[in-house]
């Protein structure tokens, strides 16, 4: 485990802004969605949150999916432009996501 998050941590310190958006871009949903190690790791986990009630866990996790699905449809690769029509989905997005965060954080309790 400590050897996987120092593996993160170093991409995440060599890398730029436009690598991780490439990286993000390259990430094909359909395989990850076949692949049975995806369900070998979700599948325990969200049984887990659903049995412990964690419902504010979920909604995290699930946040946190959108978001990187918000980011791969809305901002294009590093050498490509950014319209102003997909920033302003992008922030509304994100508003979104932060909004029904803090209000399973702070609200429903």
């Amino acid at each position: 485990m400590k050897e996987m998050l120092n593996h993160i941590f170093n991409f995440l310190v060599t890398h730029d802004f436009p690598t991780l958006l490439a990286s993000i871009h390259e990430v094909k949903w359909d395989r990850v969605a076949r692949s049975g190690y995806t369900w070998l790791i979700v599948l325990p986990v969200l049984i887990a949150l659903v049995w412990t009630k964690s419902i504010k866990t979920i909604v995290a996790l699930v946040s946190l999916f959108l978001f990187l699905l918000l980011v791969q449809h809305t901002l294009s690769p590093a050498d490509g432009t950014v319209h102003l029509h997909d920033v302003v989905i992008f922030i509304g997005g994100a508003i979104a996501c932060i909004g029904v965060n803090l209000y399973f954080i702070f609200v429903r309790q």
